[in-house]
């Protein structure tokens, strides 16, 4: 979000972002933020006291409301200390290079800013969606109708010939949650982190396919008609009806697939669909790709599955990896300045407690310290 508020400081913002924009400072912690680094800027430079970070603010809104074609124009100071304003609020100056060569910015990226699970539909349309209520959605065109309870999607069924393919996409960011009951009643959970690409629906359609960034738990309705296919970058997944687990996410070395019940095939993504080379799962096993070769073996299922009920669960884990996942679980960033304590290893679940929590049992078996800055923890080895 912070590239989307750089984009209304820099008078480059389209009338979609402002839209996104003025969703997200419906949240009072939101509208602190964006005032703050409104006001952040100002103190660049004294010289331009007239800055109003309120009325920034209220010019969004306003912008907003109204649906503009052009852009609020706002004080010419901001656009001169755009580029100091973007390092101090931690962004890259490389991103600045290209947002000034190139006005535009991709859909994925501005989805991967948004703190709040993010919904995109078909035509390009953002939606934030609030885990705390209930609503319907208007699609566009209104060929199927979606019901958001509390933190899941449910699309309706629907038999009516879909006039134009039409694909969403749910983005869940650090920190979050979300599941999407999709038209032929397939459940998908996503986990924190990541992304899901789908047909707004299956009808008229010979499978059933989606695309995953990150992890997901599917339970996949059965149709043996159209199989359902998910597709990672590292592999992809040939369904027949089932519960298993996929995990794809860019900071990993590997993609894996885990099933809890009924039979999944895997294969590279570089290969056609082809039902007699597919490597098959049986229950409790799990298929890892590294270096384009899969690997099949016996797992406790608990592990891999344990965050779709909000928990998570360490197995002789390296805490290299565990980082990771706590990154994820807390949307906190943590760096570890000590390489010896990488592979150190942890066995535990947890449920409730904090990331604080967390650390203070893992220090106890560990001889490290931590600090922690807003969202940010430092790990360093312990003094003997």
């Amino acid at each position: 979000m912070k590239i989307l508020i750089l984009k209304y400081l820099t008078d480059t913002i389209s009338e979609k972002e402002l839209e996104l924009l003025y969703d997200w400072l419906k949240f009072p912690e939101n509208q602190e933020l964006f005032k703050s680094m409104v006001g952040t800027n100002h103190t660049l430079d004294r010289a331009y006291s007239s800055i109003n970070t309120e009325n920034a603010y209220q010019k969004v809104l306003e912008a907003s409301k109204n649906h503009k074609n052009s852009v609020v124009k706002i004080y010419n100071t901001l656009f001169k200390y755009a580029a100091i304003l973007i390092l101090i609020l931690g962004t890259s100056f490389g991103l600045y290079t290209l947002l000034k060569s190139d006005a535009s910015i991709s859909t994925e990226s501005k989805l991967e800013e948004a703190p709040q699970v993010v919904l995109e539909f078909g035509d390009g349309t953002l939606k934030i969606l609030d885990e705390k209520v209930t609503s319907n959605i208007a699609l566009p065109g209104g060929e199927v109708s979606i019901k958001q309870e509390y933190g899941k999607l449910l699309y309706a069924q629907s038999n009516k010939a879909i006039t134009k393919l039409a694909h969403n996409q749910i983005c869940v960011p650090y920190g979050k949650r979300f599941t999407v009951e999709l038209t032929d009643r397939t459940v998908i959970s996503l986990n924190a982190g990541s992304k899901l690409k789908y047909p707004q629906s299956f009808t008229g359609m010979d499978s059933r396919e989606v695309y995953l960034f990150g992890e997901a738990y599917f339970n996949v309705e059965k149709d043996e008609s159209r199989p359902f296919i998910v597709h990672t970058d590292k592999m992809n997944v040939r369904v027949f009806g089932t519960k298993f687990n996929v995990s794809n996410y860019s900071n990993e070395s590997s993609a894996s697939a885990v099933l809890t019940e009924g039979s999944i095939g895997v294969y590279s993504p570089s290969e056609t669909l082809a039902e007699k080379d597919l490597i098959v799962l049986k229950p409790g096993q799990q298929a890892i790709i590294q270096k384009d070769s899969f690997i099949v073996r016996k797992v406790n299922i608990e592990k891999h599955v344990a965050w779709s009920s909000n928990k998570l669960h360490f197995e002789n884990d390296r805490l290299a990896d565990i980082i990771k996942e706590l990154e994820r679980h807390y949307n906190v960033s943590i760096d570890n300045k000590s390489s010896e304590l990488d592979n150190i290893r942890y066995t535990g679940t947890f449920s409730k407690e904090s990331i604080i929590e967390v650390l203070n049992i893992f220090r106890s078996t560990t001889n490290f310290e931590y600090r922690m800055e807003n969202n940010k923890i430092t790990i360093e080895q312990g003094r003997h």
